[in-house]
């Protein structure tokens, strides 16, 4: 079976178990360089926001979404906000790539673009004033993929929508954080996961403590044989009285 099959087939397995989750305390360095990239948006956009446009069967309408993306850069807009994604349109975006549909449709003319999805998760896609096109998804489940199926994941949604560069965050089906980023020029750059914290229950958080636990205690030392007691002295035999001639001195 074709690698992007079985991938597929371990993302739809993963949701449909595991659904999605916000993932907790993202890496404070992550944040703060998601600020200032949202700040060198934020001094020149033009920011819309739109409810996600749904068919009758509550799936996304694909083409109206298209269309409004269409017409609102063409007005004027420079980031475009859909609100209201779902755990269930996740598979939208991993598995039949909505990030490939949208990169045709940011312009490169200079001038920095994104779209985003917000809800159940963050999505977003940026076309920068260099002409890069850059990705984030945060927040999203990822189930039960190992860390080189997450590695596909990344490289493939990067191939199919032409990114320079995507970042996924979010937890897998255990809890753990986990987080991968590809690069065009370097491939996979990090692919990691670490447990929540407090989610540990051993020792290994208190320095030391285990360690001195798993050491093997030292021997008892062996008591010191008591001291002997010196055999207690015969007593010396009582003296004879003396004669009667000595009492009549005097």
């Amino acid at each position: 079976m074709p690698t992007k099959t079985l991938l597929n087939a371990a993302i739809v397995a993963a949701l449909a178990l595991t659904g999605l989750a916000a993932a907790q305390d993202v890496r404070r360095e992550d944040r703060q360089a998601d600020r200032q990239e949202d700040r060198r948006v934020d001094a020149n956009e033009v920011e819309v926001k739109l409810a996600v446009p749904r068919n009758a069967d509550g799936t996304v309408n694909e083409t109206a979404l298209a269309n409004d993306i269409r017409a609102r850069f063409a007005a004027g807009a420079t980031e475009i906000q859909f609100r209201g994604v779902s755990a269930q349109d996740a598979r939208l975006l991993l598995n039949d790539n909505l990030f490939a549909d949208f990169a045709p449709l940011l312009p490169n003319d200079g001038v920095e673009r994104s779209v985003r999805l917000r809800g159940a998760f963050d999505a977003r896609i940026q076309r920068n004033d260099e002409g890069e096109l850059r990705a984030r998804i945060e927040g999203i489940n990822l189930g039960t993929l190992s860390p080189a199926q997450r590695a596909e994941l990344a490289r493939q949604l990067a191939s199919q929508g032409g990114l320079d560069r995507i970042r996924i965050r979010g937890t897998d089906a255990t809890g753990a954080r986990v987080r991968v980023e590809f690069r065009d020029d370097k491939g996979i750059v990090k692919n990691e996961g670490r447990a929540e914290r407090g989610a540990r229950v051993d020792g290994d958080d208190r320095r030391g403590h285990r360690r001195g636990a798993e050491r093997a205690e030292r021997p008892e030392r062996v008591a010191r044989a008591e001291r002997v007691e010196r055999a207690e002295r015969v007593e010396r035999p009582e003296r004879p009285e003396r004669s009667g001639s000595n009492s009549g001195r005097g």
